[in-house]
């Protein structure tokens, strides 16, 4: 899918490129052509404008990248913000704007990601299935109401490219459906504060959509893949 011809202007302007300096000062004291993909919900935002996202996902295979984007090691960082928080698979900087998220996580589909040009450079963006992949494969078992919405959002517009990704969405199903009800008081009014966009589904819909979706595909978990490209 190519980029949209015209993109919302919005706070995640400034923390992508704030992402991209980070990115630099891993191309120049780590790897010469480090490989990230930039994903979540500020991406399904720019790609189908469903509901207002402003904080920036960027995912690394390699949890030595982290290095040179964690304020407490990297001056160009901390230069960005002080504020952050630090674990072996992530680094989150917050800024006033918002936050902007360092994970480790290899792509799961393949190739996982389209190349837009943004920003005067050629971004790799991960497609809608890969976005919600790692969303269902990673805290499918932690339910979220953004998580709902955007996983609904998916099974809409791109509904075979999520198929094609079903192997992944299936891991934590039984645990994601079972807690959105069990979990009700908690989500749905949070589902409800969504600042929605161009589309506005209720909860229950997106419930029911996703349990009709999840529950018809083939059962089986079948390892990420390991391959960087």
């Amino acid at each position: 899918m190519t980029v949209p011809s015209t993109l919302p202007d919005g706070p995640w302007q400034g923390l992508f490129r704030h992402a991209l300096t980070l990115i630099e000062e891993i191309r120049k004291h780590g790897t010469s052509s480090p490989f990230w993909t930039f994903g979540g919900g500020t991406v399904l935002m720019l790609r189908h404008g469903h509901r207002v996202s402003k904080d920036v996902d960027i995912f690394v295979p390699d949890p030595q990248y982290l290095g040179y984007v964690n304020p407490r090691i990297s001056d160009a960082a901390s230069d960005i913000t002080p504020n952050y928080e630090e674990h072996a698979g992530f680094v989150k900087l917050m800024l006033p704007d918002g936050e902007i998220d360092f994970v480790v996580s290899r792509n799961l589909t393949s190739p996982g990601y389209d190349e837009w040009m943004l920003m005067d450079r050629v971004v790799k963006v991960e497609t809608s299935a890969e976005i919600v992949a790692k969303k269902m494969w990673h805290r499918g078992d932690r339910p979220t109401a953004r998580d709902l919405f955007d996983l609904c959002l998916v099974i809409e517009r791109e509904p075979e490219s999520l198929m094609d990704a079903g192997a992944f969405l299936v891991r934590h199903r039984d645990t994601f459906l079972r807690l959105l009800n069990e979990h009700r008081a908690f989500v749905q009014p949070r589902f409800d504060d969504i600042r929605t966009l161009g589309y506005t589904p209720s909860f229950d819909y997106c419930v029911e959509l996703a349990d009709a979706f999840l529950r018809k595909l083939p059962g089986g978990t079948p390892e990420p893949k390991s391959r960087r490209r």
